[in-house]
């Protein structure tokens, strides 16, 4: 999966040794609108995202697709980040108990192309699933904890360097061309920053919890971007050094937490300079410390919550009415560009060239 000029996929939260944890809240600031789908899994949500998502895109607008955390391969929404408009799936992210001030929510209840007679008749049976299911993820969160939070119990506290050592990065970065070239180690940090003052940081996930291992998502997301590779023991610190000096920077920042553990920051991006700091390959999960093969504990749970979910979309996709579905898709993306040609330019990331 490539990215298309406009696009992004990444997650908007994750599954972690410290439990599920949401970024959303840290996205609001910026929104004006925000579609909210209600319904069960399988009654074609992540089919509306997708589909209207990519309209969009077809027009002209910026397209942030958000992975579910719980099923990567599915989407939990969309963001488009330079018009302050969402559309999230309300059952694959956190439970909705935030109010972003402000936002004008727009409810669509998935029920209303249901047959509910059919649902009252597989009540009990869904309710079982379910049940299964937070009994699941509750046994993910652990046997994350239990099994991959030792690998970062295990990295050694490395000595800080000094700001003195720090040498250039952003303000020679078109001098540079080191496009997805190994430059280690990070002397490249200190005068780029100088340049900028104020910045907005914006955190993100790329790698999602599958079965069959890690989804990354971070080749995709940089595939258009200018990389400085950071190498060596002192990576971590570099990338923390980088990470504190933004505070007092100028432009839009966004920084890719650790899908295990959230305070430990494995790249840093530069969206209007077309610049990424990363932590290694990003195509190396070795390089971000996730090449330890699941256990077989975490893999059984994995495979078991998939075979769980697919049971439940199979008994909610058995009633819903997909062409009354398909005709209504139309009726939301009007009211959606309706809600545009009302709203201004408040997001900070330009198009992707």
């Amino acid at each position: 999966m490539g990215n298309k000029t406009g696009v992004r996929h990444y997650f908007a939260e994750g599954m972690t040794t410290r439990g599920y944890i949401s970024l959303l809240p840290n996205m609001m600031p910026n929104w004006q609108r925000a579609y909210v789908l209600l319904g069960g899994p399988g009654t074609g949500k992540s089919t509306l995202i997708k589909v209207i998502g990519l309209e969009l895109l077809d027009r002209g607008y910026d397209i942030d697709f958000l992975r579910s955390a719980r099923d990567p391969d599915s989407m939990a929404g969309f963001i488009m980040p330079c018009m302050g408009l969402a559309m999230l799936d309300a059952t694959e992210v956190s439970p909705l108990r935030w109010r972003a001030p402000g936002v004008v929510e727009k409810f669509i209840d998935f029920s209303m192309f249901s047959d509910e007679r059919k649902l009252e008749k597989q009540h009990s049976k869904i309710l079982k699933i379910e049940n299964r299911l937070q009994g699941l993820q509750m046994t993910l969160e652990e046997e994350l904890a239990a099994e991959l939070g030792s690998l970062i119990g295990k990295r050694e506290h490395k000595p800080r360097i000094e700001k003195e050592d720090i040498a250039w990065i952003l303000g020679n970065s078109s001098r540079l061309k080191v496009k997805k070239e190994n430059t280690g180690p990070w002397h490249l940090a200190e005068n780029a920053l100088k340049l900028l003052q104020k910045s907005v940081i914006m955190p993100y996930f790329l790698h999602g919890l599958t079965s069959e291992g890690w989804l990354n998502l971070a080749p995709h997301f940089l595939a258009d971007f200018d990389q400085i590779r950071l190498e060596g023991e002192e990576t971590l610190d570099a990338l923390d050094w980088v990470l504190r000096e933004a505070q007092q920077l100028g432009q839009m920042i966004e920084i890719v937490l650790h899908p295990l553990n959230p305070d430990e920051v494995i790249g840093i991006v530069f969206p209007e300079r077309h610049l990424a700091i990363w932590q290694g390959n990003p195509e190396s999960l070795g390089d971000q410390g996730l090449e330890r093969p699941f256990s077989p504990k975490l893999i059984e749970a994995l495979a078991s919550w998939q075979t769980h979910r697919s049971q439940l979309k199979g008994i909610y996709m058995d009633t819903v009415n997909f062409e009354q579905l398909d005709s209504y898709r139309e009726t939301v993306l009007n009211q959606i560009l309706c809600d545009l040609k009302t709203m201004g330019c408040i997001g900070s990331r330009p198009l992707t060239e």
